[in-house]
């Protein structure tokens, strides 16, 4: 891919992740998804974790968790923790749930060996969704 025109794409898709339309921004999601080896578009679906659609906090947690390894797991827990308090914020726990459930993705196999490696908000994102999966 020409580096250029894989800049102006990138550039595209984060001036649509912030679109006053949520159609628009969800849609951008996806986009970005094809560069998460820069640090701008994980950068803006790390804060779309927090946007006012819940539709578009759980795409991009989606996105992150699939598509981002190790690193977009930590992104996401660190915000389900964050926003413990935050009855929205249960959405992206329940999509992180199913994702592990269903076999997708082995978040807690994933993590667990790794909890010495989270931040404070991290941890509790974790004991959500142990809780959840029912391994608490």
């Amino acid at each position: 891919m020409d580096p250029n025109n894989d800049t102006t794409a990138l550039v595209h898709a984060l001036t649509k992740s912030r679109s006053t339309d949520g159609t628009t921004r969800d849609r951008a999601i996806y986009k970005l998804a094809e560069f998460l080896h820069d640090c701008r578009a994980v950068e803006r679906l790390h804060d779309m974790l927090d946007d006012e659609v819940v539709t578009i906090q759980v795409d991009a947690a989606d996105i992150l968790v699939r598509r981002g390894g190790r690193e977009g797991i930590f992104l996401v827990l660190d915000e389900i923790g964050r926003r413990r308090d935050d009855p929205d914020a249960d959405y992206i726990a329940n999509r992180l749930y199913e994702l592990d459930a269903s076999g997708d993705i082995a978040i807690l196999d994933i993590i667990e060996p790794l909890q010495d490696q989270l931040s404070d908000n991290s941890a509790i994102g974790l004991q959500q969704i142990k809780r959840l999966r029912g391994r608490e």
